[in-house]
């Protein structure tokens, strides 16, 4: 599915598992997203740096899982809905060190597309002014992930 490997991924889900959040929350995986979660529930890419065309750098720490006793999809979505804090449009799948997301549209008109938030804004500000497209759809997205070398 990749040419990026996922490591460490969570134990396995099911379509159960998927339909529970779409109904909690009131949406519909786009089919790559629900493809990736019913092959690697969480996990990270062994790639994970992404270069956007500005030359923005993000980095994909890890792929929030479905279900984990931890930390789950169904608990952030729980916590961004009770905070009211990013667009209703966009659904996390992938965190970076600080707290900023990797997120997926269920628009209509980009569904599945790839959005990075970024959650560092004051009170009142637009949400919407800190999201930053970064792909198509996640398979393009992951592939295009490149090495993280970090400074020492």
């Amino acid at each position: 599915m990749y040419s990026n490997k996922i490591l460490e991924k969570e134990d396995d889900i099911q379509e159960s598992d998927l339909e529970e959040v779409e109904i909690t929350f009131g949406f519909k995986f786009p089919t790559s997203i629900r493809e990736h979660y019913l092959m690697y529930n969480g996990g990270y890419p062994e790639k994970s740096l992404f270069v956007g065309a500005d030359n923005s750098e993000h980095i994909v720490e890890f792929f929030i899982p479905v279900k984990n006793e931890e930390r789950s999809l169904l608990s952030i979505l729980t916590l961004l809905d009770d905070e009211q804090i990013k667009p209703v449009w966009l659904i996390p799948f992938a965190d970076e060190d600080g707290g900023n997301l990797f997120c997926f549209s269920i628009r209509e008109k980009d569904n599945g597309a790839i959005y990075y938030y970024n959650h560092e804004f004051d009170y009142g500000e637009d949400p919407e002014d800190y999201i930053e497209y970064l792909s198509d759809s996640l398979p393009n997205f992951i592939n295009s992930l490149i090495e993280y070398e970090e400074e020492e």
